[in-house]
């Protein structure tokens, strides 16, 4: 065993003077490759940041986005609902991860017919995805649980959580329809 390493050191070593000659010899040559070496390298994590960004604005839309058959529902694209909070003079957010029975349940709520007659106003879904810890406390929620927060330019003024509501059925459309809030159709035919 201490032949193999010694062996190994001593080949290793004459490859690395072998290297560092060749070097020596065709400098120019040896500092366009690694300049080269260098470019590839940025060009390489800057695609890889972008197709991230890419990849999860695509799955997004066909895995999350596609799935809120609502007509009182319209989701934010990838990245953009913290700008739409922030820009719009009144807007009201849910925020919920993708899955789960509240929200089966309240897809299935919104597609009542006798739902569809009460219920008075639509709102944005944040869906919490990627970065979800950072969502929950930019806007102080659980991002384990369904949260209908009211903005009205930028700020707060109002929040309830689907789940603190005691029976889904009866109370989730009144204590929707109480927040301070207009219907998005009626504003974004304005604008």
């Amino acid at each position: 065993m201490k032949n193999f390493l010694v062996t190994v050191k001593n080949r290793l070593g004459a490859g690395w003077q072998l290297f560092i000659q060749a070097v020596s010899e065709n400098e120019r040559k040896s500092l366009t490759i690694a300049a080269s070496l260098v470019i590839f390298s940025i060009i390489f994590s800057v695609s890889v940041g972008y197709a991230q960004k890419s990849v999860r604005k695509d799955e997004l839309n066909t895995l999350v986005n596609q799935q809120m058959q609502s007509d009182y529902i319209t989701p934010f694209a990838y990245e953009e609902g913290d700008a739409a909070i922030e820009s719009s003079p009144a807007i009201s957010v849910m925020f919920a991860q993708p899955h789960g029975d509240f929200l089966e349940n309240i897809l299935t709520i919104l597609d009542t017919p006798k739902q569809k007659e009460e219920l008075n106003r639509t709102f944005y879904y944040y869906p919490l995805v990627y970065n979800s810890s950072k969502i929950a406390e930019n806007y102080n929620l659980d991002p384990t649980k369904i949260t209908f927060i009211f903005f009205q330019k930028g700020q707060e003024k109002n929040r309830f959580v689907v789940e603190d509501l005691k029976d889904l059925n009866k109370e989730f459309v009144p204590e929707l329809n109480r927040l301070p809030m207009w219907r998005l159709k009626d504003q974004n035919e304005n604008n």
